[in-house]
């Protein structure tokens, strides 16, 4: 029996990709979707059945609370767990079941760097898409901006990037207008420490600012001087928060982008080809982007999936 525990963010893909595998090596499937994707999950599975994947060798439920997943994940006959989740969730469920092998995509850090060398124009336009599309929601998305000290300090930079974060629509998923959507959750305890909380240093370059009443629609707002060991530098937040932090140098913005305890994805925009040679050998991640978004990797050319806290199992390609 191989337990499925896939995220909300990709209800579709992500969990049929690992029912498909499980079924694939002859297991049986126990699928416990993200609760709040689970009519997508019923509908996903229900195409299984009709298929002619006996109800017995796929089965789907939808557990109240931590208590019956717990009983779930530290049951004897699960064999095998297949996560895309938190990665505080994995090291709960290697912890509560040490002896079950966990295959597990986890969340990420991701950090830009733009180095002098870099066309800053095309790198905002890259850096917006990164960081805001899907309200930041994606576990790849670009949370950190590592400036090359010359563009850190460019009035320009500063200038044009805050046209383009303010020139995005926020609001209702139904406004064909809108860029940024709704988050899957107004109580994001680590998002809004980020927001409510400023350290040494920190300020906005674009504030935050709610679209609605209810605190679902967060507009993309940028927060400049971060410094490295900050709240903001090191915890994942999964929203339309951009941090932006000062390197001093091109080696000092690959050690800043390494010293994350995270290892999905990575960036570069840099048009000198031996800092893309240094950068490629040296940065710490799973999935590399040389001038272009860090986001939307391609199925069947781009095999996804990252390494330190943001991979568990036998390899660092979950896809």
């Amino acid at each position: 029996i191989v337990l499925v525990i896939p995220p909300w963010n990709f209800p579709l893909a992500i969990p049929v990709g690992g029912v498909a595998a499980a079924l694939a090596g002859g297991n049986t499937v126990i699928l416990k979707p993200a609760t709040v994707a689970f009519p997508v999950a019923w509908e996903f599975a229900k195409c299984f059945w009709e298929s002619g994947v006996p109800k017995d060798a796929l089965q789907v439920v939808c557990t109240d609370g931590r208590g019956p997943l717990s009983y779930i994940t530290t049951h004897p006959s699960i064999k095998h767990t297949i996560l895309t989740g938190g990665t505080d969730t994995a090291f709960r469920l290697l912890e509560s079941n040490p002896t079950c092998p966990l295959s597990a995509e986890t969340g990420g850090k991701n950090a830009i760097i733009v180095s002098a060398a870099g066309d800053r124009d095309h790198a905002i336009q890259n850096i917006v898409t990164s960081a805001f599309s899907n309200a930041g929601q994606k576990c790849s998305a670009c949370s950190l901006l590592i400036l090359e000290k010359e563009v850190y300090n460019d009035p320009d930079f500063k200038t044009k990037l805050i046209d383009a974060v303010t020139s995005l629509h926020t609001g209702s998923v139904w406004d064909g207008a809108n860029y940024v959507g709704p988050m899957i959750t107004n109580y994001n305890d680590k998002l809004m420490h980020s927001v409510e909380n400023m350290e040494a240093g920190e300020w906005w370059l674009v504030k935050p600012e709610f679209a609605d009443s209810r605190k679902y629609m967060l507009k993309p707002c940028v927060k400049w001087g971060v410094k490295p060991g900050s709240y903001t530098f090191t915890t994942e937040l999964f929203g339309p928060l951009l941090g932006v932090v000062c390197a001093d140098d091109f080696e000092h913005a690959i050690a800043l982008a390494n010293s994350s305890e995270y290892g999905l994805t990575a960036g570069l925009q840099s048009l000198d080809e031996r800092e893309q040679t240094r950068w490629k050998n040296a940065i710490e991640a799973g999935n590399l982007y040389i001038n272009r978004g860090i986001t939307g990797a391609i199925v069947s050319r781009q095999p996804f999936g990252g390494m330190k806290r943001s991979a568990f199992g036998g390899g660092i390609k979950a896809g």
